[in-house]
C-alpha cells in the first residue's frame, strides 16, 4: 500500500513539472533520502537547543523553570524517537511526513517558551536596583529616603520586569527599559537624605 502511495505522488509529481509552462524553470521532486536528510538535520539541530537550553534570559532561554523540565523532556523525547524512526528501513516519504507531524505539539510547547531577545542588560539592572530598593528605608534620617520616593522607585522596577517578561520584548525595548529603569536608580539615588 504505501508502495503504491510513493509512486501515485511521484506520478502525480511528474505530471505537475510536466504541465509547467516555463521551458526554463523544472521543478526536479526531492527524493526520500533528501526528505529524510532535511529531517534528520533538523532533528538534530532541535536536539542541541534543547540538551543546551537553560531557564534565564539570555536569546533561546526557558523563560520559565514552571514548564521547563516537562516540556524540555517531552520534545527531547519526540526527537529522540524521530531519529530512531529516521533510521529503520523501508522508510516512505509518507512516513517522513508523519514523523514531521509528531514533533509539531511539544516543538511548540518548547518553542514559544524560548525568549525571542536577550533580556539579561535588563534583568541585571532589575536586580541591582531591587537590591537598592530593598535596602533603602523610608524615613527622613541619613541614607532614608521618602515614601513618594521610594513608590515611584518600586513602579519603575515594576514596569521594568514587565518589559522583561513579556514574550514579545524585542531588543530595542530591552534598551529603552535600560535607560527608563537607570534613570529611575539615578533619581531614587539623588532622593536618599544625604
Amino acid at each position: 500500500m504505501k508502495l503504491i502511495k510513493n509512486m501515485l505522488l511521484v506520478v502525480l509529481l511528474s505530471a505537475f513539472v510536466a504541465c509547467t509552462t516555463d521551458e526554463e524553470t523544472v521543478i526536479v521532486p526531492k527524493t526520500l533520502e533528501q526528505y529524510k536528510q532535511e529531517l534528520q538535520g533538523f532533528v538534530n539541530s532541535q536536539l542541541n537547543i534543547v540538551n543546551a537550553c537553560v531557564v534565564g534570559y539570555n536569546k533561546g532561554d526557558f523563560r520559565s523553570s514552571t514548564n521547563f523540565d516537562a516540556y524540555t523532556a517531552a520534545y527531547r523525547n519526540k526527537l529522540t524517537a524521530a531519529q530512531t524512526a529516521l533510521n529503520k528501513s523501508g522508510l516512505t516519504i509518507p512516513d517522513v511526513v508523519t514523523i514531521n507531524k509528531s514533533l509539531a505539539a511539544d516543538g511548540k510547547n518548547f518553542q514559544t517558551n524560548l525568549y525571542i531577545s536577550d533580556r539579561r542588560p535588563l534583568n541585571d539592572v532589575v536586580v541591582t536596583c531591587e537590591t537598592l530598593n530593598t535596602a533603602t528605608l523610608e524615613g527622613t534620617a541619613r541614607g532614608e529616603v521618602s515614601p513618594a520616593a521610594k513608590l515611584t522607585f518600586t513602579n519603575a522596577i515594576a514596569a521594568a520586569k514587565v518589559v522583561r517578561n513579556a514574550t514579545t520584548t524585542v531588543e530595542r525595548q530591552v534598551a529603552e527599559e535600560v535607560i527608563k529603569l537607570n534613570a529611575a536608580k539615578k533619581a531614587f539615588e539623588d532622593a536618599i537624605v544625604k
